[in-house]
């Protein structure tokens, strides 16, 4: 079995269709997507007065004089798993004084690029025997769960134990410890290992399961991210942001106590690589997602063998 995990694609269009892709770049049998589906930011284009329209995008003030120019931009802007909203000047005033309109606008646009990415992914891969497993994470509003329960060709194992063949089950848990900022599925270390142990527990052999657990385990060097200050900015050293560990107490614990055979997280985009947790073998293959870049591993899982190789690759 030849399993191609990715994660943090942060609603990026372009590496939502490389992961499409991967069945037939990579040969892989089963894909998975481990959570932080989902953007964070709406670009507004706006239509001044005079037709004109004018957009704010990486920091660059942005004159659009024609169609092709209007299509390059919010292609762009999805491509880098934002989303673009075509509106008049005084909509974007008014609007820009209405928190709750913003709120309902970004989940509007968040499960309507959900809906579309499903729609793809049930034309790409029906009929061709690869299964397709998509999470939210910590990241992720629960309507995106609502649209995955939906969806003909791609399944979620969030709160799930899902039968792979050759004896091989996955797990999924989207759920992260808290973080800085107020993201949906942060919860305390105490709550993830409860939530964790409801899902783990169902699983018949653990040494031939896969957990799919959005946080990486704390202290492995999986979950190594910039020290922030009060104010949320990096914390500097001589040589660059000072690196501390941040993934989950509750996620090494499991991860102790079940020793799966097989561990994938995402979450902290800077720390890719493959550790061995006691038997288990725990895979971050990081993020890098604002550039149009999809980083993964390539997963090869044998029978009696359990897994048998790991490539971390990006594309």
């Amino acid at each position: 079995m030849r399993i191609y995990f990715c994660s943090d694609i942060h609603g990026s269009d372009i590496c939502w269709r490389k992961f499409l892709a991967a069945p037939k770049f990579y040969g892989a049998d089963v894909l998975v997507l481990g959570g932080d589906v989902t953007g964070k930011f709406v670009v507004p284009i706006i239509r001044e007065p005079g037709g004109e329209l004018t957009s704010e995008f990486m920091g660059v003030h942005r004159r659009v004089s024609s169609a092709e120019m209007l299509s390059t931009l919010r292609r762009r802007i999805a491509d880098s798993g934002q989303y673009p909203f075509e509106t008049s000047r005084e909509e974007y005033e008014a609007m820009s004084r209405d928190q709750s309109g913003i709120d309902a606008l970004f989940k509007r646009l968040i499960t309507e690029r959900v809906a579309e990415w499903l729609e793809m992914a049930d034309a790409r891969l029906r009929g061709t025997g690869v299964r397709c497993l998509v999470s939210g994470g910590n990241d992720d509003f629960f309507e995106v769960d609502q649209a995955l329960a939906g969806a003909a060709c791609v399944e979620d194992p969030n709160g799930r134990v899902i039968e792979l063949g050759q004896g091989v089950e996955a797990m999924g848990v989207g759920y992260g410890n808290i973080t800085p900022w107020p993201c949906p599925r942060d919860i305390p270390e105490a709550e993830l290992a409860v939530k964790i142990a409801e899902v783990a527990d169902r699983v018949r052999r653990p040494e031939t399961a896969i957990f799919n657990l959005h946080v990486p385990p704390y202290g492995t060097g999986l979950d190594m991210a910039p020290r922030l200050d009060r104010n949320l900015r990096m914390v500097m050293t001589g040589t660059g942001p000072e690196m501390i560990p941040v993934g989950s107490t509750a996620v090494l614990d499991a991860i102790t106590t079940y020793q799966p055979m097989l561990s994938v997280h995402g979450h902290i985009h800077e720390s890719k690589g493959v550790r061995r947790i006691g038997r288990t073998t725990a895979v971050n293959p990081g993020s890098e997602y604002a550039e149009g870049v999809l980083d993964g591993a390539l997963i090869e899982i044998a029978p009696g063998r359990g897994v048998v190789s790991v490539q971390l690759v990006s594309g």
